[in-house]
Formats: C-alpha cells, structure tokens, sequence
C-alpha cells in the first residue's frame, strides 16, 4: 500500500509529539496527554542489553514480563535512548484493554473493516525506545501492521522457509516451543541468538541450512505492511527516539 496511508489515525498526532534537529526528527511520547492514563495497566518485558551483565553465561541473561501501571513506562521513556542498558518494552497490549480514550484514537482501518469482521481477531500495540526486536515468530491469522512512529525493519520468510529455520534451531538446541508465542526461551540466551544470526546476518549459515528466500521491509510513520497467514517474520526498531506500531 501507498506510504504513509494511515498517516490520519489520531494515535499518531495526539500520542507522540517530535524533537526536529536541522537533518531529522525523534518521536518522543506526549505525557501530557498520556498521563492522565498512568493508572492503566499494560504489559512490559524488561531486559538488559548485551554486554552489560558480567559474569553472565549469555547475553541478555534478563529478561521479564510482568503486567504493571503504563506510568512505569513513562516515567523510564522519558529519559531513555539508544545507549539505556536496561530497557522496557511495551508489548503486545491488548487496544481492547485500554481506557476508552485511547482505544477511540486507534480506530479499525476501513481496509479491515471491508475484509470481515470475522478476519479481527485482535489488536494489539508495540511501543518502545530503539532499538527493538522481535524474533521470528508467525501469527494465526494475517496480520496488518500499521507504524505509528518511528521506523522498523521486517524480514519476512514463506511459510515454508520459516518453518524450516525454526525447525533446525529448535532441534539445534533441544527444545520444541511454540512459534506463536513470545516466550522468554525467544528472547534471550542460546535460541535468541542463533535465530537473529539466521534471519539478521546474511553472512552467517551456522545451522547449516540454504539461504531461505524472503523479503525486506522498512516501514515508517503512517506506512502499513500487510503479513499473509502462515509468513514468518522478525521486526527490528531502528534509528532513534520511540518506535511504536500496532497490529490488526
């Protein structure tokens, strides 16, 4: 679909205001119109990034989720950026949990609207400081992802590659998990990082396995990218500021 599309929802002008420097802008959270939702609970997974934690076996050794007040999220994005070691990430909230504000300010897109209702199964917000990840992973239904702020790059694999490179890095470590479900075992140690060299480091073929064939994606403010049923992908956070999207 065209750039920038979904530039009109009112999530992206009310949420978010910009720090512009003479050769770019940052997207920064509006706490003055967020903070009267403080109180709010949302779900957040705090890790540390790599290189941080001595005498640790793995990088990114820490990793949790708890369901906590959105005003610890604040109060931490507030000052965060790229070089903040320990990081919170606002991750798969729920958009039917929120106050009735802000669900009103992230409305259906009318292209979903028009595919059936029975095709929306959830929606869901990605909220963090760059840079962020997600690993690969595929989700039940097709999946509409629409940039709010920021950009991110999504590396995508046919149903049948994905499964492949999931496949051999499970069994390359011993362990069956599910590929739906963001689980701890994803997101750091041993299965974290051999998934990012596979899908990220196009030099690396430590599995052992052929280059699957995919695509590469860079999405920014109001773009949306629309994920088939069954395709694969993994999602990076870059450049500087917040990144925030959601997914119908």
């Amino acid at each position: 679909m065209p750039e920038g599309y979904f530039h009109d929802l009112p999530a992206i002008h009310k949420w978010f205001t910009e720090s512009r420097t003479s050769d770019s802008s940052v997207a920064l959270l509006d706490c003055s119109y967020l903070q009267p939702f403080e109180a709010t609970v949302v779900p957040l997974e705090f890790t540390r990034l790599r290189n941080q934690l001595r005498n640790q076996p793995t990088d990114d050794a820490i990793f949790l989720r708890a369901e906590a007040p959105f005003h610890i999220f604040l109060s931490w994005a507030a000052h965060a950026n790229a070089d903040t070691w320990e990081r919170l990430y606002l991750a798969q909230a729920s958009v039917s949990t929120l106050p009735e504000k802000l669900r009103n300010d992230l409305p259906t897109p009318d292209l979903v609207m028009q595919a059936g209702k029975g095709n929306i199964y959830d929606t869901n917000i990605w909220m963090g400081v760059a840079p962020t990840y997600t690993p690969l992973h595929r989700d039940p239904n097709p999946n509409l992802l629409v940039q709010l702020v920021g950009q991110k790059i999504v590396r995508l694999l046919a149903p049948e590659d994905g499964q492949k490179v999931f496949t051999v890095v499970q069994k390359s470590i011993g362990r069956t998990a599910s590929a739906t479900f963001r689980g701890e075992e994803m997101m750091k140690g041993e299965e974290k990082a051999l998934l990012e060299a596979r899908v990220w480091d196009d030099n690396s073929n430590q599995l052992g396995i052929a280059d699957p064939v995919g695509f590469e994606v860079r999405i920014g403010r109001g773009d949306g990218l629309y994920i088939p049923r069954g395709w694969w992908h993994s999602v990076k956070g870059i450049g500087s500021g917040m990144t925030a999207s959601v997914g119908e």
